[in-house]
């Protein structure tokens, strides 16, 4: 895989897979919030039902590993053949952390603006796994096709 490569599957797949991207991004980046802020789920109510999960620490582990791994795997697009079905696995996992978001914040004293967002990101996140389902099975017909009849079927 080169650089040549990465390059040019980012700027052929970038439009299609956008919202992949940043949501991949969203679920980093809560990991960065969580860690640079150590006492956000002891400071703000909000959070509470987040810290009845696992703690703060954890939460932080586990959105740098999911958001991580999620852009590492859309940056290697098709170099190799089960990305498709990683991409898949990824988006259906970070759906656990998008609804845990909305229904920790419904469970708040008061709605804030983040049910406008969470939500919707949660439900982002189900179309794209559905929607990568479809591209890892295609993948996979591809590469049984070529198995059995050669690279030129």
């Amino acid at each position: 895989m080169t650089g040549d490569h990465l390059r040019r599957s980012f700027c052929e797949s970038f439009p299609g897979r956008a919202s992949e991207w940043a949501l991949g991004l969203m679920l980093f980046n809560w990991s960065v919030v969580l860690t640079a802020n150590r006492t956000l789920f002891e400071d703000r109510q909000a959070y509470g039902a987040f810290a009845a999960i696992m703690d703060q620490q954890w939460w932080a582990l586990a959105c740098l590993v999911v958001g991580g791994a999620r852009l590492v795997v859309l940056a290697i697009n098709g170099a190799w053949r089960r990305s498709p079905h990683l991409r898949a696995i990824l988006a259906f996992a970070s759906c656990f952390f998008w609804f845990q978001i909305a229904v920790g914040l419904a469970q708040a004293d008061s709605i804030g603006t983040g049910m406008a967002v969470y939500p919707v990101l949660f439900l982002l996140d189900a179309f794209n796994a559905i929607r990568t389902l479809g591209e890892a099975g295609l993948s996979d017909a591809h590469h049984k096709r070529t198995a059995r009849h050669g690279p030129d079927a």
